[in-house]
């Protein structure tokens, strides 16, 4: 008698207990033989290498119909930072609406290369400029650096927002994961500093917390793609091992007040450590009078925006984002009706 072969493991055992579709499983699996979740024992330049292979591995060729521009920016902090400006070739207008997006990779991994296509495409499916940052990395560079990195840019895109043919009235910030950290940042700074803040908020899966308090990270703590041992990991490379773990402009949920920020949009997964930072950042906002919309994709996890070519669902929530986009982009003009005002949630506590 031959003894028998192994049962071969099938993309419908990986993960089991949990009710992933089938596209977001398939990605799961294939991420998984290049990337076992976040090596967090391996150097970070090792692990950068990685995370840019799992990039390339998932990307989409750039989208047709967009121009690319690349620029490199000197900052007031001695730094030169890399950013990549797209632009649809039919934009309807003279000064277009506009994105400033900041990448995810807990913010030590991820780069302008690795969200490339992710940000043509929000660009496209917008009807909007994007710009996306190449903002500094812990742990070589941590907080504020990243922080500092992106409200410079934004600085920047308001100042010459005529030369790079944006309209300041109707431009949002935008981000995944620790990249949402940084667009909240931004309109807490701009906000407590009375200056001019965009005009929405598009926030994807963010990690908004180092404290990991809340239920989703005991739920989903072993979730796939992102576990919350990785989440934490990376928010002690930030913060310098929660130093700076109290402050709102590296850890937004920890504002006291939310009050007269911009309209948000916030999209999450079940299937994720930080989902419940989103949904508590949602209620946050409403409670102190900011409009918002949240959605949680049920049956997906952190990093679904990489599986929308396996996933009919992942898919759907991109287009969603595109469409929150443009919802957030046609009421640029609101926030600019709000007085301006420091709140007890201002910042000057902690100085950046």
């Amino acid at each position: 008698m031959m003894p028998s072969e192994p049962k071969k493991q099938t993309i419908s055992d990986s993960w089991p207990g949990l009710d992933l579709c089938m596209g977001m499983r398939r990605f799961v699996a294939e991420v998984e033989t290049i990337y076992a979740r976040v090596a967090v024992d391996q150097p970070i330049a090792d692990q950068r290498q990685t995370y840019e292979k799992v990039a390339c591995h998932c990307t989409r060729r750039r989208p047709a119909g967009i121009r690319v521009q690349d620029m490199m920016l000197a900052t007031r902090h001695g730094n030169t930072l890399h950013i990549r400006i797209y632009r649809p070739i039919e934009t309807p207008f003279a000064l277009s609406p506009a994105i400033l997006f900041f990448h995810g990779g807990g913010f030590a991994l991820g780069s302008i290369k690795s969200h490339d296509c992710v940000v043509a495409e929000l660009s496209l499916a917008a009807s909007a400029v994007a710009i996306s940052v190449d903002y500094r990395l812990a742990p070589e560079d941590p907080f504020p650096a990243a922080f500092e990195d992106a409200f410079e840019v934004w600085q920047y895109s308001m100042a010459k927002a005529a030369m790079l043919g944006i309209d300041p009235a109707r431009t949002i910030v935008a981000g995944d994961s620790a990249g949402a950290a940084l667009a909240v940042g931004v309109c807490l700074k701009a906000r407590d500093l009375c200056r001019k803040m965009p005009s929405g908020q598009l926030l994807i899966y963010p990690t908004l917390t180092a404290k990991a308090d809340l239920p989703s990270y005991v739920e989903h703590s072993e979730a796939p793609m992102l576990s919350a041992n990785s989440l934490a990991y990376f928010w002690n490379l930030y913060t310098e091992s929660g130093k700076y773990a109290d402050n709102p402009l590296a850890a937004p949920l920890m504002a006291n007040d939310l009050s007269w920020l911009p309209p948000a949009r916030i999209a999450t997964a079940h299937y994720d450590p930080c989902r419940d930072d989103g949904a508590h950042f949602a209620e946050r906002l409403r409670q102190d009078g900011v409009p918002v919309e949240y959605r949680c994709a049920a049956r997906l996890a952190h990093g679904y925006l990489r599986a929308r070519s396996m996933s009919p669902a992942a898919a759907a929530e991109f287009a969603a984002l595109g469409e929150g986009a443009r919802a957030l982009l046609r009421g640029g003009t609101s926030v600019e009706k709000r007085p301006h005002r420091k709140t007890a949630a201002s910042n000057a506590q902690f100085p950046v």
